[in-house]
Order: structure tokens, then sequence, then C-alpha cells
């Protein structure tokens, strides 16, 4: 993961979460496919109900699929641990004139408001889980969600797999513009410690706003699951059965099995009745 001649970045361990906008931006595409996603997650597999849902969303960050599920008239709540993300969520629904409960906690370690409870839907996409450093917060996080939703409830969780027999660096970018601004992100992963099961991440940002241009770049490690390994997991916490696998093209008509097929996978958790 060599840097690029002529960059000099901006480096922290948050950079990445320090520009929510420029962050949202990135992401913004995905953000009609997702919902359309998870509505659909919840006619298929969900609890019976008429009306609104309750949803959670753990790591919701920027708010962009908190907004996007509040305009539809659903009733969220969202936490993350940035408290940048957080007032930029928290003024995206200001401005649209939307509501939402959102507060500052951790993944392994979350406590929900009064009321915060009975949800029909908690998601958690794009590997954000693999924040979680090992197996005992992953089972205890699985379990307090599992707590959280009503029975039938449903977790649609995201994460990238690990395919330790084939595990080349690689490389992922997107890029965005809004007005006058443009960004562009590159991600890079280095190939899994099998043994420590982890993988160091990089993402640096370019960013051209207006005259100014500035780079930033942050560097984290994710825990890393292969097909067995969530398997192992999901058997510590059996409030929630599997019901479902999908990838991130988010296309609920297609689904597939929890293996190597793709790297991307989307676990549908149901809490047992």
């Amino acid at each position: 993961m060599s840097d690029s001649p002529g960059d000099h970045p901006l480096r922290s361990s948050t950079a990445w979460y320090d520009s929510p906008r420029h962050y949202d931006m990135v992401y913004a595409d995905y953000t009609a496919p997702e919902t359309r996603f998870l509505e659909a997650l919840l006619r298929r597999h969900g609890p019976p109900a008429r009306g609104p849902r309750r949803i959670l969303e753990p790591a919701c960050g920027s708010g962009r699929l908190v907004a996007s599920l509040a305009r539809r008239g659903h009733r969220v709540w969202g936490f993350d641990l940035n408290p940048r993300q957080l007032a930029y969520a928290r003024e995206k629904l200001r401005r649209r004139g939307l509501t939402a409960r959102l507060w500052q906690d951790d993944l392994g370690s979350f406590r929900l408001p009064a009321g915060a409870t009975g949800f029909d839907l908690a998601h958690c996409l794009v590997s954000t889980f693999k924040y979680l450093p090992d197996e005992a917060g992953a089972a205890r996080h699985l379990r307090k969600i599992a707590a959280a939703l009503r029975p039938g409830g449903l977790y649609a969780l995201g994460l990238h797999l690990t395919d330790y027999a084939s595990n080349p660096p690689d490389h992922e970018r997107w890029e965005a513009r809004r007005g006058r601004t443009h960004v562009v992100s590159d991600t890079w992963s280095a190939p899994a410690d099998r043994r420590a099961r982890t993988e160091a991440m990089r993402t640096r940002m370019r960013i051209r706003e207006g005259g100014r241009r500035w780079v930033t770049e942050t560097e984290w490690t994710f825990r890393t699951y292969g097909p067995g390994q969530i398997r192992s997991l999901l058997r510590k916490a059996p409030e929630l059965e599997l019901v479902a696998c999908h990838d991130f093209n988010y296309r609920i008509g297609e689904t597939r099995s929890l293996d190597l097929s793709s790297p991307d996978i989307v676990l549908v958790l149901r809490r047992r009745t």
C-alpha cells in the first residue's frame, strides 16, 4: 500500500470520518438501492406490521440511510462513535424537516435510550461490523442487537469475507461530484494475517473544493471473517437465525450461499420467536 508520489496527506486515525460531507458524497449513490433493499427485506422476511417500521442503525455515520428511511415515514434511531458524523447527520435531518433519534455510542458496548426497543429492523452495512476487534465483542454486539429486536425482527449485516487461500492486496475507488466539490476516495487492504485475523486498511480522499485542494488519509485494522468463522460466530448468538444471504448489489430477488462465491455478503438475521 505505497503512497502516490507528490501527495502530502493529512493523516489521522479518523480523517475519513472527520470529513462527513465528503464521506457522505462518496456513498450517496448507494442510498436509494440500500433503502429499497431494506424495505424489501422487511416485506419478505420481517414481522407483520402496518404503517411505519421501527428501525435501528448502529454506526449510522453521516445519516444517509437515517434520513432516507425517515423520509419514507419510518421511525428511526441511530448511533455513531464520531461526533462530527453525528453533527452532520443531525443538520441534514433539520434541513429536510425530518425526525430521528441519534446519539453517540460504540458498536461493542452501546446502550439504547429509553423507548428504543422492539425494532422491526436493524442494519449495519459495508463492513463496519469488522471494526469490532475480537470474537467476544462481536458476539456481544449480536446479542445486544437481538435483544433490541422484536420477535421476528431482522438484522441486515453486510461485510467483506476473506479468502485466506487467495488473499492478494485489494483496491477500490469511488468518485463523486457535487457542485464545485470533487472527491476521489481510494481504499486499499493488505493481505490478511490469518493467525491474528486482521487486515490493514488505508483510505485516501482527494478533495477539490472551489480553488482548494487537499488530501486526507486514514489507517485502521479490520477483523477478518471467512464463511466458517461467520458460522462459528453466529452460534454464539443463538437468538438470531440466518434466513438469507445477499450481496452488495442489493437485489432482493437474488440470493447466494454463505461461501466465497463473492467477497461481499449481506447476512439477513432474524430474531427467533
